[in-house]
């Protein structure tokens, strides 16, 4: 199989993603596999509905996945190994995100109150070693 490489805005189509068995979400990676044991931070994007976090909200033409209203569904951010995701989305990346939009969704972490802590200090300790090119 040829190695694929995950970066920060980077983007997986994952099957059964979060207790959704039948369907299969865009997830966005958030944290590239820098660390020894090869940890992905993620985060999947779902319909946007009535009680959704309206921190981030994706429309059409910010992925070609996207085809109605969407939003980053911050509360499910997951850390999982690399090689666990890639045998989930069967060795294939979608297209990344654009600057703008992977802006949007990484200041999206810090700013939704749905985020979990733990993703928030990961994200922050992966911006001040490895900062983003602006």
């Amino acid at each position: 199989m040829p190695e694929v490489e995950l970066y920060v805005g980077a983007t997986l189509q994952l099957q059964g993603t979060h207790q959704i068995e039948e369907k299969s979400h865009l997830c966005i990676i958030l944290k590239a596999p820098f660390d020894v044991n090869r940890q992905v931070l993620y985060v999947p994007i779902i319909t946007f509905r009535n009680k959704s976090d309206t921190t981030c909200t994706l429309e059409v033409g910010d992925h070609p996945f996207i085809k109605h209203k969407s939003c980053v569904h911050y509360d499910k951010a997951q850390q999982r190994a690399e090689s666990q995701l890639l045998s989930r989305c069967n060795h294939k990346l979608q297209e990344p995100l654009s600057k703008e939009v992977l802006k949007r969704v990484l200041d999206g972490v810090l700013d939704s109150p749905n985020t979990p802590p733990w993703a928030k200090i990961i994200l922050r300790t992966q911006r001040t070693r490895y900062p983003s090119p602006e």
